[in-house]
């Protein structure tokens, strides 16, 4: 069975001040391509379908739009769930009628995961999607109060799936979350990329859940973290978001995490790497060298830039000059060139034997580590004996 593993869509989702739905539009003609052309048994989206639980217009007529054209001109089954970004009840509206057609979204987590079985040509797969649910749900779900934590909620869902599961048949799961391998410390036994445009899942507490509760999966498709990852082995694994959402992203490949699952269960992954309209790039330098005319050599200008500044004095507007060539420019700052020295050499035992632009001149070595200009001792030692005659402006 070819399996599409996808997730973290983010429909109608805003970057410093720039909606990313046109992008997201160009992405998921590329998805729609793709399975046009793969041809695969199922596509799975694995929670963030949208970017918040109340999205804008826009977003729903786009979701819609591409739902619709892969289930109803391509045939494909879709089976998503609701991940964190989403409102569970909203996205769970008219679920039981979208089945019907091949359109499987849970949205509310339910104390029996109801499983969808597909088949192929060695037999039946059958599918667990289960929907983000914070840790008091679970809890007044399964009355257990016990449950404090989302590794003691995942806990829960996954042995009540065990009861019932039939290990001679392929099982496939679904879940949005931080799934990772936990020591007995609570420490993570595994590290995990992480990015910027990722909210939290837990405030004050431990967001991680143990990927030992998935062992009895053939395969576990993840949702939440925004890159493309396994968990130890790629039967557990992160598809990633569809787009880079921050400039932490910016060596992350975006695409389709392409599972094709055997006769026995056993997983082969390949990856389908998508091709944006816009990508997020940072660039450094002065200004004046960013902003040259001569822009022969230079990549696609219209890309999102997070621009690092090098230049050392006051810039008027940098921003709008910036844009002048980078039109969608989210990003400016300012390389940071001063810092503290512990082992600063203008201490007070020593400050009696240097002279003023000594002094001046060690004091902008520790600050900015680098050793003045002659023209600027050469301002400063006008300062100095202007200050030294009172003839410094009040």
């Amino acid at each position: 069975m070819k399996i599409f593993h996808t997730g973290d869509w983010h429909i109608g989702k805003s970057v410093n001040g720039f909606y990313m739905t046109e992008d997201q539009e160009f992405i998921m003609e590329q998805l729609y391509d793709e399975i046009k052309k793969q041809k695969p048994d199922v596509v799975l989206i694995a929670g963030d379908l949208y970017d918040r639980s109340v999205p804008p217009v826009q977003a729903v007529e786009l979701l819609n739009k591409v739902l619709g054209k892969i289930v109803r001109n391509l045939k494909t089954p879709i089976i998503a769930v609701a991940g964190n970004h989403d409102s569970n009840e909203r996205i769970d509206f008219a679920s039981q009628l979208l089945k019907d057609s091949g359109l499987y979204i849970s949205g509310t987590l339910n104390r029996e995961i109801q499983k969808i079985t597909i088949n192929d040509e060695y037999g039946p797969v059958n599918f667990y999607p289960i929907p983000y649910a914070d840790p008091p749900i679970v809890r007044d779900l399964f009355e257990d109060e016990s449950i404090k934590n989302h590794d003691e909620a995942m806990k829960k869902i996954v042995s009540n799936i065990a009861s019932s599961i039939d290990n001679d048949e392929r099982n496939v799961s679904i879940a949005h979350g931080y799934v990772t391998y936990i020591k007995e410390d609570d420490g993570l036994d595994f590290e995990l990329e992480e990015s910027e445009s990722e909210k939290p899942l837990s405030i004050g507490g431990t967001e991680h859940i143990s990927a030992a509760y998935f062992e009895a999966f053939n395969y576990t498709a993840l949702g939440h973290l925004h890159g493309p990852q396994k968990v130890k082995s790629n039967k557990i694994r992160y598809s990633g978001s569809l787009l880079k959402y921050s400039f932490s992203e910016t060596k992350q490949k975006k695409g389709i995490t392409i599972v094709n699952l055997d006769d026995k269960g056993d997983v082969e992954v390949d990856f389908y790497e998508f091709k944006p309209r816009r990508d997020f790039r940072i660039i450094t330098g002065e200004l004046k060298e960013l902003i040259k005319n001569d822009v022969s050599n230079m990549e696609n200008k219209e890309d999102y830039i997070k621009a690092v500044l090098t230049d050392k004095g006051e810039i008027l507007d940098p921003m709008a000059k910036l844009r002048s060539v980078y039109p969608n420019a989210m990003e400016l700052v300012r390389e940071e060139r001063i810092r503290l020295t512990p082992n600063s050499r203008t201490v007070a035992s020593n400050v009696r034997e240097k002279s003023k632009i000594s002094l001046f001149q060690n004091f902008y070595e520790d600050m900015t580590t680098e050793k003045c200009s002659e023209n600027e001792i050469e301002v400063m030692e006008k300062i100095i004996e202007k200050a030294e005659k009172g003839e410094v402006e009040q």
